[in-house]
């Protein structure tokens, strides 16, 4: 066993500094890793998966806010789409720098207690969580900053708790703030940090300092433009909170909600929980290379503070939807508790296991990337050219407005830019002053008339305006024979 140093290090962490070559290790691999990844997306091409295209039709410059996604994703893909244009290269380049930028900062922050073996070996159990290697990599982008934000706070904290300097509470604060335009369920993350520390006796002395009052000054800081446009915007900053089926009914004993939230960490939790099993058996007569250091409570707090909190939330709010990734700040704590108490005791043999498995996940992660790319009904292998030919052929004004969800709409803005594209976000389109309006709708039931969207997407004319006859159109797939079919309605304002 070793012991703390004065400064919250270990004996071991000291003679670990001294030597390089593992960090070096860790972020040349990780660095190849990603690049391969961006490789992968370029040379696959096809369509745009729904986030990806989100970012087309969400990114008109720098703006507070833009609908119910808080704007810092916006805002870096607005800067990257100035460099390299509105590409497929500036959309993967984003997505996998900030996964790259997940590892990195968490491996930084577990160094503030830990040897960077274990920092290493603890931070790449993030590769088990089925929502980061693939979920992450294959559709996602808000979610992506989200991970990127909470590994730069739990960097940011653990830093403030060894050290207790101005800098690194400011970092701290820095990252919350951050986070707080992020996503939402960010907040988690703090909060639970927060309340994990002041249980601990060693972190609870740093914490309650006047030194850690900066954090919030500067997160309050950064985060209020966006949440005082959420004030004055709350139809756009809150069209989205339909998803989680909140019940408007008398709450139930059990909430339709409780059962997904426990399966979602069931999802999340098995794979990293599995390896964990089969390690320790592995190394079940070796002995730990360093104590257990207080960190490891954090983490395992916290993720229990969450897990217990989310419950509650579930329960009350009587929530009849939950999506595993929502619950990745309640998970993430938890696996990195795990495996830096495992990894301190990783025999030779467990290590070189463990290390084969990221392996084999990594290669599985890019030939199932390759297949989803191509399999029938794929969203990356639709054939938007029909539509764009109809559209063409219908002689449309030039100042005719086009409004369709996501995917849609921002796969017809990638191959034609100057066309004028929204989205179909609840008031999204209140202050537009086209008189032509173009509905893309997926629904096809008939009874949900399309006229009613552009009601609902706040056309100033919606109520007044002439609508043509609806037209249908099916897309076509590259592969397979799986067709997409679509409604059009043109309407004028009189």
């Amino acid at each position: 066993m070793t012991h703390l140093s004065p400064d919250g290090t270990t004996g071991a962490l000291a003679e670990d500094l001294a030597d390089p070559r593992t960090t070096r290790l860790f972020f040349l691999i990780l660095t190849l890793y990603f690049v391969a990844q961006i490789a992968l997306r370029l040379i696959l091409g096809g369509a745009l998966e729904t986030d990806e295209a989100e970012m087309l039709l969400m990114t008109p410059g720098l703006r507070w806010g833009y609908g119910p996604q808080l704007p810092l994703y916006n805002w870096l893909q607005t800067g990257l789409f100035a460099v390299f244009g509105e590409t497929l290269f500036a959309l993967s380049l984003l997505k996998n720098l900030l996964l790259w930028a997940t590892y990195a900062l968490l491996f930084v922050g577990l160094r503030a207690f830990v040897p960077a073996r274990i920092a290493a070996l603890s931070t790449l159990s993030l590769f088990l969580i089925p929502d980061i290697a693939w979920e992450a990599e294959r559709a996602t982008t808000h979610s992506n900053m989200l991970l990127a934000t909470i590994s730069a706070t739990i960097a940011g904290f653990l830093w403030s708790l060894r050290t207790g300097q101005w800098r690194h509470w400011a970092l701290f604060g820095l990252a919350m703030g951050l986070g707080g335009i992020a996503k939402y369920n960010f907040w988690a993350i703090p909060a639970g940090l927060v309340l994990a520390a002041l249980t601990i006796p060693e972190a609870r002395q740093r914490l309650l300092s006047l030194r850690a009052l900066i954090a919030p000054v500067i997160a309050v800081a950064i985060v209020a433009g966006p949440y005082l446009w959420m004030h004055a915007n709350p139809d756009l900053a809150l069209s989205s909170v339909g998803k989680m089926e909140l019940s408007e009914e008398a709450a139930r004993l059990i909430p339709e909600g409780l059962s997904l939230y426990l399966q979602g960490l069931v999802v999340l939790l098995i794979l990293p929980t599995l390896v964990a099993a089969v390690l320790w058996v592995l190394s079940r007569r070796q002995t730990a290379e360093t104590s257990v250091h207080w960190s490891v409570s954090l983490f395992q707090r916290t993720g229990m503070v969450l897990a217990l909190a989310g419950l509650i939330l579930v329960w009350i709010a009587d929530v009849g939807h939950i999506t595993p990734r929502w619950l990745l700040p309640i998970v993430l704590p938890l696996v990195i508790a795990l495996y830096l108490r495992l990894s301190a005791r990783l025999s030779r043999a467990a290590t070189l296991g463990y290390l084969g498995t990221l392996a084999l996940l990594a290669v599985l992660v890019f030939a199932g990337l390759s297949l989803d790319r191509y399999k029938d009904g794929a969203r990356r292998d639709l054939d938007f050219m029909p539509l764009v030919q109809m559209i063409e052929d219908m002689n449309l004004p030039e100042d005719t407005l086009i409004v369709a969800d996501f995917y849609v709409g921002g796969n017809l803005a990638r191959i034609h830019p100057d066309w004028r594209i929204l989205s179909d976000l609840p008031a999204g389109a209140r202050m537009e002053q086209a008189t032509q309006l173009l509905l893309l709708s997926r629904n096809m039931r008939a009874e949900q008339g399309l006229s009613q969207l552009a009601a609902r997407v706040g056309w100033p004319y919606a109520t007044e305006a002439d609508y043509g006859a609806e037209q249908q159109i099916a897309l076509p797939f590259h592969h397979g024979e799986k067709t997409l079919p679509l409604r059009l309605l043109h309407g004028t304002a009189r």
